[in-house]
């Protein structure tokens, strides 16, 4: 009970709010960010799941397998089967080498399927969500197919030996983008009209595809029992797989919140470190009194654990409680931001802000406490024991294992745990010494300057160690803003500069040479500008070195298995970098054609710089050397090629040609005039795919702003406690200086300067440690070119001074406004 009656009075006296507030904060913004970090990386998952239709798909060149099916039934999981292949449809005199696909009930098992009654609708209105599939003799169909056949709603055509009726137009199909051999438009009809189109014939090449939903435990263990079945011909697909761009672009927004949150943390736990000394330091009587009272040391320290403890659990509960809040509201204020909702979160991520208050009260608020009690009480009652000082490097060895410990629960990354972490350490080492320099220095100045600045640089030097553990936490606390700042706005950038607004949506593949000139004058007459016409050869790899590939890179390297395009260009794209080797104008064997290897494939073959391949050329043999390795970046949606020829290597070859061009929805129609001129050319379409990851980059972009604002939050709190922290001191100064007859302008003044030094200088501090912190993240855990931040020097240091300044003076305004009588009687 004494335990309780003096947490209450301190509360009362205000000497536990900070403390209190520090640690509700804590709670608060650790449990926000991670429970809402949760939320929204489950919805942007389970909206990357749309581009597949399901959470994960069994693609194969033969019918999924009557087993398998039971197996999925054994597990309670939601199926559905599609067929894909590519047929000539047909309507009176006219034809189309389309795309079809026959679905099972169920389809699709994520996302959905849009329609509608009008080709090319864009109103809301006429668009509306498929309850289902086609019905067994129906037939729906892409926009673009009903001017090439001439038909209208209601309207058949033939596929095949079947005649079907068109019901519906297809305005949006979830899982388009994860089949790019999607060349011809869109024809969906119900599987059990399969058999009596015919089409599916021996030799047909068509692709099966089983679409699986459950939760992610019950997909890992039924597909770790269905992989050992698996062969050759059938493979799993995730989204990182089908779709490698948006793969990357959401495993580096995961790891941007997943620093978020890791700053975040410490964030707090600084700020919970700086409470916990000042209530140490404003309890010192209070011990001093009960050991006096004949209270054991045992006794003392258990009457302070039961107040933590206490004051940990109210903590925790207002803390969850205003976190649940807080993301709540944010959700519910990005509602209108997010297509898709946001799902619950799961009951992990409550735990990071109970596993935040724990080990910041064990590791930063007890260790101060725990000290005291063995202290005699005269030397406490006559001020000769300094708070800290005695245990300070015990105390700071457990608060560095705190943030190590805290760290580790958010990063799940060894590298940028020791990147944050170590940056940390060596900033506070360096700005203590920066510091010190700094003060002897200022003391030699202030004796030649006003007395404004006089005052403000005697009170620096004065309280030197206060203005050194200030200035390193100050700096700590705006390094990691200016870090998490800086990170955000370059990976937006990056993101937007991938994929911007007229990125190519439309590949035009199979231009023969006698029709490239004409393409080229059709898209010119229609305001078109397409990217330059790359020539393509199909081979086979048949041999490395003179050796057939042995059976085990036959099943690493895919293109193996199927036939490669070759291609050859002069000058390289800015969507390929050289890694190894030299480029064309650089390398020179008479005699031997050159080829330059996408870094991937090569890894894949097992092949290097000097290594011999040869293609299979509609069964001619060409053989080349490896000139170089290069890296591509395959989300661009520009051409890119895993084998590139030296120019004249495929002049003995007929090739065709392939581009891209971006299409607006109002110019969409050009495709049905590009295949009426010239209906041997196939049209990839992917401006539905970009339109979609376009919206999920949108989506992770506005979750990152909305994570560095909660991180801001935990800035200010550790700044605002690291100036309450000298709150007492500045009292007790400030009351005895306007005693003494100083004006309250100057004192204003000098309290302007001191802060805005001490953030100038912390400032100085910050940049440099973000810039060797971003320059760390960019390159070894983001995969992100080196860049160096110049404006970070400029706005990050003033903007450190403007900041600090301004709080420091509005911290410390009741201390120069009240009575200086008043002042001295609080603070005794």
């Amino acid at each position: 009970m004494l335990a309780l009656k003096l947490l209450w009075r301190n509360w009362r006296a205000g000497e536990v709010k900070i403390l209190a507030s520090a640690l509700i904060l804590a709670v608060a913004v650790v449990s926000c960010i991670s429970i809402f970090t949760d939320r929204l990386e489950q919805a942007l998952i389970s909206q990357s799941h749309t581009f597949l239709g399901a959470d994960r798909v069994i693609r194969s060149s033969q019918p999924i397998q009557d087993k398998w099916r039971l197996l999925a039934a054994d597990y309670d999981m939601k199926t559905a089967t599609t067929t894909q292949f590519a047929s000539m449809v047909f309507r009176d005199d006219r034809m189309h080498l389309a795309s079809v696909k026959a679905v099972s009930r169920g389809y699709p098992l994520l996302g959905q399927l849009k329609v509608s009654d009008v080709p090319f609708a864009t109103d809301a209105e006429l668009i509306k969500v498929a309850q289902g599939v086609p019905a067994s003799g129906e037939v729906w169909a892409d926009s673009r197919l009903l001017p090439l056949l001439g038909l209208k709603i209601g309207d058949q055509f033939t596929v095949g030996e079947k005649s079907l009726t068109l019901t519906r137009v297809i305005i949006d199909e979830p899982d388009r983008g994860s089949n790019f051999s999607a060349y011809g438009a869109r024809v969906m009809m119900n599987e059990e009209d399969l058999a009596a189109t015919q089409v599916i014939q021996p030799g047909s090449r068509i692709r099966y595809q089983w679409l699986l939903a459950a939760d992610e435990s019950v997909l890992e263990s039924f597909l770790s029992q269905l992989e050992p079945q698996l062969s050759p011909h059938e493979r799993i697909v995730d989204v990182e797989s089908a779709q490698q761009g948006l793969a990357k672009t959401l495993d580096t927004a995961q790891k941007f919140l997943l620093l978020s949150a890791m700053i975040g943390v410490l964030l707090a736990g600084v700020a919970i470190a700086i409470a916990a000394r000042r209530f140490a330091q404003r309890h010192v009587d209070q011990v001093a009194l009960l050991k006096s009272l004949g209270a054991s040391s045992g006794k003392v320290r258990k009457i302070y654990a039961v107040q933590l403890l206490v004051l940990g659990a109210i903590a925790a509960i207002l803390g969850l409680a205003i976190g649940q809040g807080l993301q709540t509201l944010i959700a519910s204020a990005l509602a209108s931001v997010f297509p898709v909702e946001l799902s619950p979160a799961s009951w992990s991520a409550y735990i990071p802000g109970l596993v935040t208050g724990v080990v910041c009260l064990l590791c930063f608020v007890a260790p101060p406490l725990w000290h005291l009690p063995v202290v005699p009480p005269i030397k406490i009652l006559r001020r000769e024991l300094e708070i800290g000082g005695v245990a300070f490097y015990w105390q700071a060895t457990l608060g560095v294992l705190a943030m190590i410990v805290l760290v580790a629960i958010f990063s799940r990354d060894l590298w940028l745990s020791a990147s944050i972490v170590g940056a940390m350490l060596v900033l506070m080492v360096l700005t203590a010494l920066f510091a010190a320099l700094l003060l002897r220095l200022g003391s030699q100045v202030g004796r030649k300057v006003g007395s404004v600045w006089r005052l403000a640089l005697a009170s620096l030097n004065r309280n030197a160690q206060q203005s050194v553990i200030q200035m390193m936490v100050f700096g700590l606390a705006i390094m990691l803003l200016l870090t998490l700042t800086s990170l955000r706005t370059t990976l937006i950038e990056d993101w937007q500069l991938q994929l911007p607004p007229e990125t190519p949506n439309h590949f035009l593949l199979n231009v023969s040479p006698a029709e490239k000139d004409d393409v080229i004058e059709l898209m010119q007459s229609q305001g078109l500008t397409s990217q330059y016409l790359f020539p393509m050869v199909r081979a086979r790899l048949t041999h490395i070195n003179g050796v057939e590939p042995s059976e085990e890179v036959k099943q690493r390297a895919e293109m193996l298995r199927r036939e490669a395009n070759l291609s050859w260009s002069e000058s390289l794209n800015d969507d390929n970098k050289i890694i190894e080797g030299k480029w064309w104008d650089q390398w020179r064997e008479p005699g031997v054609h050159g080829i330059s290897v996408e870094a991937e494939a090569a890894q894949d073959l097992g092949v290097g710089l000097g290594d011999d391949l040869r293609f299979s050329v509609g069964g001619l043999m060409l053989e080349a050397r490896i000139a170089s390795i290069r890296t591509l970046k395959w989300d661009s949606m520009n051409p890119n090629f895993y084998f590139l020829m030296s120019p004249g290597a495929l002049d003995d070859f007929s090739p065709t040609y392939l581009t891209s061009v971006f299409l607006s929805p109002e110019n969409k129609i050009f495709v049905n005039r590009l295949l009426e001129q010239f209906p041997t050319i196939v049209v990839i379409e992917m401006d539905r795919v970009i339109a979609q990851i376009q919206s999920i980059v949108a989506q992770v972009s506005v979750g990152i702003e909305l994570m560095l604002w909660l991180v801001l939050l935990g800035g200010f709190m550790v700044m605002w406690a690291a100036v309450s922290a000298t709150m007492d001191e500045r009292k007790q100064e400030t009351a005895l200086l306007r005693a003494l007859g100083s004006p309250r302008k100057r004192l204003l003044g000098s309290l302007l300067i001191e802060f805005s030094l001490l953030g100038g200088l912390a400032g100085v501090m910050a940049v440099i440690g973000a810039e060797v912190l971003l320059l760390s993240i960019q390159y070894w855990v983001l995969d992100m070119p080196l860049q160096l931040h110049v404006a970070l020097w400029v706005w990050g240091t003033l903007g450190a001074m403007v900041l600090i300044g301004a709080l420091g003076v509005f911290s410390c305004r009741r201390v120069v406004t009240t009575p200086p009588g008043l002042i001295l009687r609080e603070v005794g």
